[in-house]
């Protein structure tokens, strides 16, 4: 059967919980030249009682697999990422139909391309997931497209980023936080010392919190 975006033919992996129906679900979204194996061990670091539904980004540029391109002038494919946030989305749904888990209890986990996708589909669809944490992610969209503003109240939202990141400049992160805080989502913001990678330090900060 073919690969396709937004059904269970979609590479991905599927890790469930003891207890499927009342557990979290985390899904996993990695980042570029990365694959559906690749944030397994964070997932399990975040929480170790979650379901973990990773899956592979569809999107090829030089062998590498991501959610949606980039392009050389470091601006992102806008309409790529709405397509991918719908695609997301009809996944998550199809996915939570076959393996049981809840849906309205899902956070999505990124790093970089896959943190990027995380916050667009919290924005562009708000109801398919309770909260993000996005490690080494900017703002994706220079507007962001609604079609009309979401409510984010009670979503919760964790940034981590290093402070030598030009992937993540600070104007870009505070137009995020901005914008999340502006639509009533709760907003954390973690800095590390480093650059464009995840720190320990941030990953047991966010499990404390997430659990």
């Amino acid at each position: 059967m073919a690969s396709s975006a937004s059904d269970l033919a979609r590479p991905h992996v599927w890790r469930p919980a003891n207890d499927v129906a009342a557990a979290k679900t985390l899904l996993l979204l990695h980042g570029s030249g990365a694959d559906e194996f690749d944030l397994l061990p964070l997932g399990k670091s975040l929480d170790p009682t979650a379901n973990l539904l990773s899956p592979r980004g569809l999107v090829r540029a030089e062998g590498a697999n991501r959610f949606f391109m980039r392009y050389e002038d470091g601006s992102f494919d806008e309409a790529g990422i709405v397509r991918n946030s719908a695609d997301l989305a009809e996944f998550l749904w199809v996915a939570s139909g076959e393996y049981g888990f809840d849906p309205d209890n899902v956070y999505a986990v990124g790093f970089s391309n896959g943190a990027n996708a995380a916050g667009a589909m919290l924005l562009l669809q708000p109801d398919s997931l309770q909260g993000i944490v996005a490690f080494g992610t900017t703002k994706s969209f220079e507007k962001t497209p609604f079609k009309k503003l979401p409510s984010l109240v009670g979503k919760r939202v964790w940034i981590a980023n290093g402070e030598q990141d030009h992937y993540s400049p600070p104007e870009r992160t505070e137009a995020m936080i901005q914008e999340f805080e502006g639509l009533g989502a709760k907003v954390d913001l973690l800095m590390h010392p480093g650059g464009h990678t995840i720190a320990g330090e941030h990953v047991q900060q966010i499990a404390r919190q997430l659990s």
